[in-house]
């Protein structure tokens, strides 16, 4: 990204301060994030995820962790909406929970069954149901399944996230496997992976080592930002970022692991609904990356 540094807020002693490079527990290299806020840093980040080299356009997945209510969903909408605002790439946003306002914010058509994508570009894949239990379990593996076989093909060139990743994973082995196969080969499709979750662990490990991009939020205790601060690098480094963090302005991290540019920001721009353009699945799978 080409953040100007007149744009980066000024930090204190904290952020300025580095572990002696000397010290095998810290990298040498490691600098303290600048603060940006998303009306500046969110154009950056949306001209750049998949053009990190501009002659060679590939799809890079993306993850987002925090625990509830930290504000991972709000940027998650916020920076689909910029995508689609910018380059018109097709996506399908996963929605498992029972209801959830937020959601509707998007502005972008809620369908229940695949043959509704046929006329939406982006979509909210939303299939609710008043089953509990095993039962609806059930029923989300197997409208989740039929969603993910459809967009699995060559040249998609387009977006799948997930509001809660490790509820899809869990539903059984068989879509354990399958959200494995898209971490792992969805990129060789023109198939762009988001997910959010609220912590990283017990989730599959290819959501972290096949990500480009992680965004991350204040974690509720020191275990778990022990955790999240392992994500970005040496724990000894990231730990006092996260510590920097102000929860209550939903700030967050984000950073590309290859060229190791990292922000603090938060998201200071108002959630819409946005109208999207209907077309046939076909021109989605044939769209923008």
């Amino acid at each position: 990204m080409t953040v100007r540094p007149e744009d980066v807020e000024p930090e204190g002693q904290r952020a300025t301060a580095a572990a002696p490079a000397s010290d095998w527990r810290s990298d040498p290299s490691f600098a303290f994030p600048g603060r940006v806020p998303w009306s500046v840093l969110g154009p950056d980040f949306i001209a750049t995820w998949g053009r990190a080299d501009e002659t060679n356009p590939q799809p890079e997945h993306l993850e987002i962790v925090g625990p509830s209510g930290s504000g991972k969903t709000h940027l998650l909408l916020t920076m689909l909406q910029d995508r689609y605002r910018l380059r018109k790439t097709g996506c399908v946003l996963v929605v498992t929970k029972g209801d959830d306002d937020i959601f509707r914010k998007l502005g972008w058509p809620v369908v229940t069954k695949t043959d509704e994508l046929a006329d939406a570009p982006n979509a909210v894949f939303w299939p609710r149901t008043r089953r509990t239990g095993s039962e609806r379990r059930a029923y989300h593996e197997q409208k989740i399944r039929g969603l993910l076989d459809r967009l699995w093909r060559p040249r998609a060139n387009t977006i799948v996230a997930f509001d809660e990743v490790g509820y899809v994973e869990s539903l059984s082995g068989d879509m354990r496997a399958l959200v494995q196969m898209y971490w792992r080969e969805a990129r060789s499709m023109g198939i762009t992976v988001v997910a959010m979750k609220q912590r990283p662990q017990g989730a599959l490990r290819d959501m972290h080592s096949e990500t480009y991009w992680t965004a991350a939020f204040a974690p509720k205790d020191r275990s778990d930002a022990e955790r999240f601060a392992e994500l970005f690098g040496h724990r000894r480094d990231w730990l006092p970022v996260f510590d920097d963090l102000d929860p209550d302005m939903h700030e967050f991290i984000l950073r590309h692991s290859r060229s190791r540019e990292a922000y603090i920001s938060r998201v200071d721009t108002p959630l819409r609904p946005q109208k999207v353009k209907r077309r046939g699945l076909a021109g989605v799978l044939a769209g923008g990356r």
